[in-house]
């Protein structure tokens, strides 16, 4: 087997010379900047049961792209990986996105026995089990929803049993789909598209904009001579064997104990409210929010500093495995080593994982430089508060509730130190915690 890094290397490289993805380094780790769009991309497709979720206007290159990684991932052809592909529209339906009862059982002879592990309770008119004919689309281990906020919220819920359960069904019969890759495209709002459903959203990975190409994007653009599909077949392909090794070889990079924290205590950061059922956040509904009023008179209320304040929204676990897995994922693709720089991964990659799953108060946001539209940059600033708090600031306040946990201490020495810290996660978090351990 040869190196997949290095052909995905390759492949990066290949993009941008034959001008089939071109756009501006514009994601930051440490002092290396590289294309986000495009190195998000290649992550998810070196991770499995994950799905990514590319944002934009029409024309970004949003589509092709994710189907040229499919075409060099999977060792398909552009026009194959393209013909997998389904696409929103609210006729759309079920039997042409996952499958169709076969229309042959009903002329063949009665079944001797039901299908192996189709569990169906279904019968044809014969006696004999339904059998379901499973589409491309189900089947592949590379599936990609087109335009899906096209798709009404009834239909939705196909994806999100796609993505809770790695499993489908239909007519009593179920297809394990087993480890796939996922990615998703998304136009913003037109007369005929959708609000994705708020479950969904928590199960979208990971979201990275798309934008329009730049003036020298364009110039490069205007030099290409071939169709997309002919560029396509000088791509430098994976074989299966590569495809599904990497995984193991993204599973296969460390993080460090200064990574673990920064991402538990930014998941708190967004979490902790002190007036929400045991103080989370995640709990909340209808008019109890921040935007709502929640946060009046509450003496973080308008500190910049804190996060809990800042949007409605506390963050799932979900959250705390997909920071995890893309912090390693994008660590594996720029060659970064057992321990360095990837805080600096985290720092780059945390805020493409949480934008599309919170709603920012419009106050804040509403401000220069956000001006009411720039939500991920709003999200960018609140991470890397969090991030630098944790590693300065909590310094202290973790080492002490650290000591106490392995004994050094007693808890109420700790409780009383830690009383001093008007932080949410000392008093919210560390607090009950030392509590519980009197």
């Amino acid at each position: 087997m040869h190196d997949p890094l290095r052909k995905i290397d390759d492949l990066a490289l290949a993009l941008e010379e034959l001008r089939l993805h071109v756009g501006p380094a514009d994601l930051s780790v440490g002092d290396r900047k590289v294309n986000g769009l495009l190195y998000i991309s290649l992550a998810n497709a070196c991770l499995r049961n994950r799905a990514a979720l590319l944002y934009g206007g029409m024309g970004a290159n949003k589509t092709t792209l994710v189907n040229l990684l499919g075409s060099a991932f999977t060792g398909l052809s552009f026009d194959e990986v393209e013909n997998l592909m389904i696409t929103g529209h609210p006729e759309q339906t079920e039997e042409k996105m996952v499958g169709f009862i076969d229309p042959r059982q009903w002329s063949c002879p009665p079944a001797s026995s039901r299908p192996s592990g189709s569990g169906s309770s279904f019968l044809s008119e014969d006696g004999g089990a339904i059998k379901v004919l499973w589409t491309p689309w189900a089947r592949s281990r590379w599936k990609v929803i087109n335009e899906i906020n096209r798709f009404p919220s009834g239909k939705q819920n196909l994806f999100l049993e796609l993505l809770q359960k790695r499993k489908v069904g239909y007519a009593g019969e179920t297809l394990e789909i087993g480890d796939t890759c996922y990615f998703a495209t998304m136009n913003p709002d037109f007369s005929s598209t959708y609000p994705l459903d708020e479950a969904l959203l928590d199960r979208i990975s990971i979201s990275v904009p798309a934008t329009q190409p730049d003036f020298l994007a364009g110039l490069a653009l205007a030099e290409r001579k071939k169709e997309v599909w002919e560029l396509a077949e000088s791509l430098p392909r994976l074989t299966i064997e590569e495809f599904d090794a990497l995984p193991g070889m993204v599973a296969s990079v460390s993080l460090d104990s200064q990574v673990e924290l920064a991402i538990i205590s930014l998941l708190r950061d967004f979490t902790l409210c002190e007036r929400a059922p045991a103080f989370d956040k995640t709990q909340l509904s209808g008019g109890s929010k921040p935007s709502r009023g929640l946060c009046a008179g509450c003496h973080y209320f308008n500190n910049p500093e804190v996060c809990c304040w800042q949007v409605d929204e506390g963050l799932s676990d979900r959250v705390r495995q997909d920071l995890r897995s893309y912090t390693r994922a994008i660590s594996f693709l720029l060659g970064l080593g057992s321990s360095e720089g990837k805080i600096e991964v985290l720092r780059a990659v945390a805020p493409y994982v949480i934008w599309h799953r919170v709603s920012p108060n419009r106050t804040m946001l509403e401000r220069p430089p956000y001006y009411g539209a720039r939500r991920l940059e709003f999200v960018k600033d609140l991470v890397e508060k969090s991030i630098n708090r944790t590693l300065n600031e909590r310094g202290e306040m973790n080492m002490i509730f650290a000591r106490a946990v392995d004994g050094e201490i007693s808890p109420r020495e700790a409780a009383e130190r830690l009383s001093e810290n008007d932080d949410p996660i000392a008093r919210l978090d560390y607090m009950r915690a030392l509590e519980r351990m009197v």
